[in-house]
């Protein structure tokens, strides 16, 4: 296939997505408005033409034409991450457009400002127009087709993957104290405060407890000022943002995973802590009970109930073998419904049936 990503460059889930359909063959073409292309696919900064002989128009009108005839080149177009491109109607048509919704594109944290009703609307209408649309989880398959207000049954889930061969189990030996690790980092919708506030209820049960904190974000200072105040500092190591492929070796050194966050479409940080072993405490919220299960692979406890999520913590680092035991059941259902070679399968499937679909409606190009 010859497929045609639109989205943000530097997004990660985009910058391993586009190798993997390299490697099975395919042919792909990244336009994006970062300046930075993607491994495996060839790369195109989106600017729209100036005016000229191929597009006397005004801007608008430039805009839209060129998207036709980009759109027009290709077997299947993904917009990943629901955003403000000139697609319209016309320029579908000429192709076979999908669409890849993340989360806060069509649900954005409570915290953030009210989306402008002019952006609602453009968002919406990229979604009619698709022929088709994917999305991270069951639960945010639900909350796209209420947001575009289309049949639910129109929205694909295909949940993401996570590579098990690099997530792996490893438990070296270690004389370091037992570890809670938090790697969501530190934007409200994470809900760091209510971890934070969890730590001083741990330690005083578990003293020789640790926190590794991971990440960075706007509430990182607030947290830290909190925990002086809180007098946990010395139990907590701070991390700034981790590579992709060091949060294995990161991993490695945790005996239990918090997920205090207030959205999440997914959560692929849940996922990967629990291929490698690893039991997660999370939100029950959103998406995550698709891939934590309570009682088996983790524990859900009430968004920002800091004293339930202490009570599990602690639950959990008292219990060695509960923790082993829902550490083998999270890695086999993270094999089962999320390993990385059965997603990249499922998202070609689901351009083979979306092409099939829309073989003998495509319009030819009219310029």
């Amino acid at each position: 296939m010859n497929i045609l990503l639109l989205g943000p460059s530097d997004m990660s889930h985009l910058r391993r997505l586009a190798p993997a359909l390299a490697a099975r063959g395919h042919k792909i073409h990244l336009v994006s408005k970062r300046s930075t292309g993607v491994p495996g696919a060839t790369f195109e900064r989106f600017e729209v033409p100036r005016a000229g002989p191929r597009y006397p128009y005004r801007w608008h009108r430039r805009a839209e034409v060129y998207m036709r005839r980009l759109i027009a080149r290709f077997d299947v177009t993904t917009v990943h991450f629901v955003s403000e491109w000139p697609i319209t109607q016309e320029a579908a048509e000429r192709g076979c457009l999908t669409v890849r919704t993340y989360g806060s594109d069509v649900d954005p944290p409570s915290q953030a400002p009210t989306m402008a009703a002019s952006l609602v609307e453009t968002r919406r209408t990229l979604l009619r127009l698709a022929q088709g649309i994917v999305a991270p989880s069951r639960w945010f398959a639900g909350k796209v087709a209420e947001f575009a207000d289309i049949d639910g049954a129109d929205v694909a889930t295909i949940p993401d993957g996570v590579d098990l061969d690099r997530f792996s189990p490893v438990r070296p030996n270690r004389r370091s104290p037992r570890t809670v690790g938090y790697f969501k980092g530190f934007e409200p919708v994470y809900g760091p405060m209510t971890m934070i506030n969890a730590i001083p209820l741990v330690h005083a049960r578990l003293p020789n407890v640790r926190f590794d904190l991971v990440g960075k974000g706007r509430l990182r200072d607030d947290c830290r000022r909190r925990a002086e105040q809180l007098g946990i500092g010395a139990a907590i190591r701070w991390f700034d943002l981790v590579p992709h492929e060091d949060i294995p070796n990161l991993l490695s050194q945790w005996d239990v995973v918090a997920v205090t966050s207030w959205k999440e479409s997914l959560c692929v940080a849940a996922l990967e802590a629990s291929a490698m072993q690893i039991p997660v405490v999370a939100s029950n919220v959103g998406g995550l009970p698709e891939v934590v299960l309570d009682g088996i692979t983790g524990v859900l406890f009430p968004p920002g109930d800091h004293v339930t999520l202490a009570n599990e913590l602690v639950t959990l680092l008292e219990d060695p073998e509960r923790r082993r035991e829902m550490g083998l059941r999270g890695r086999a259902h993270v094999a089962e419904h999320y390993e990385w070679n059965n997603y990249i399968d499922r998202w070609i499937e689901f351009y083979g049936s979306v092409m099939h679909e829309t073989r003998g409606t495509r319009l030819p190009l009219v310029v």
